[in-house]
């Protein structure tokens, strides 16, 4: 159960503690709420783990678009989005834990939005990803309108093998992109 392969064949370990902590944190989180209850109250209670279940929705919608935006931008400027999208992922798993009930979670998800430590998440999860990018199967043209295709991605007939060689051939563009 230890070892598992992904999509590579390379080795994966999960942790031992794993169903351990499954099982511990549900009974954490009940002590906690209880805990929490005996000193403010059942009705403050409730309104505190709605209070926090709320910001994480409003968190969820805020970090939702502006991840959006700056994923866009990254990417129309001709960067890899790899960092914006690791720092949303983190949030993002904030407002979940924010939704969730329970304190424990609630005090998790804070930690999780306090800028230094969720850089060092980050740079932590990093250094376990290799980003790698794939050039799509179908080429796109420039802004000159030039198409740029690979080797693999084309190939050379004969134009009496072509399903329109008994068309005429259509002139090239000009400079402007005007056909004659």
């Amino acid at each position: 159960m230890s070892n598992h392969a992904d999509r590579t064949g390379t080795a994966m370990r999960l942790s031992p503690y794993l169903p351990l902590l499954l099982i511990a944190w549900p009974i954490a989180e009940i002590a906690a709420l209880v805990w929490v209850g005996g000193h403010l109250g059942v009705i403050n209670t409730i309104a505190l783990v709605l209070l926090a279940a709320f910001g994480g929705l409003v968190l969820f919608r805020y970090v939702g678009f502006g991840l959006l935006r700056r994923v866009q931008a990254e990417l129309a400027g001709g960067r890899m989005p790899t960092g914006t999208l690791l720092e949303g992922f983190v949030v993002l798993v904030a407002g979940v834990l924010l939704i969730l009930p329970g304190f424990l979670s609630d005090v998790l998800a804070f930690l999780l939005l306090f800028a230094p430590l969720r850089r060092l998440i980050i740079a932590a999860i990093a250094t376990r990803f290799v980003v790698s990018t794939v050039s799509p199967g179908r080429a796109r043209p420039k802004e000159d309108g030039v198409v740029d295709l690979d080797e693999d991605q084309w190939e050379s007939r004969s134009s009496d093998e072509s399903p329109w060689s008994d068309r005429p051939p259509i002139p090239p563009p000009d400079r402007n992109g005007n056909r004659p």
